[in-house]
């Protein structure tokens, strides 16, 4: 479902990169929490898949 990024830094840690800009954008202790939650963005096919958990707060934008 991830179809850009809005900053190279994002997809970086999506694509398991530590490059410069995305360890300034985000600590490498949360690069697993991120990775994660990219990942379950990429294999949604719809916007009802992201509603479980209630967690994720998800609003449509």
């Amino acid at each position: 479902m991830i179809q850009s990024f809005k900053s190279k830094a994002s997809e970086d840690i999506f694509n398991g990169k530590a490059t410069k800009a995305a360890r300034k954008i985000c600590p490498q202790n949360l690069w697993g929490i991120a990775s994660r939650k990219l990942d379950q963005l990429d294999s949604a096919t719809t916007l009802d898949e992201l509603q479980v958990p209630p967690g994720n707060r998800l609003e449509a934008l």
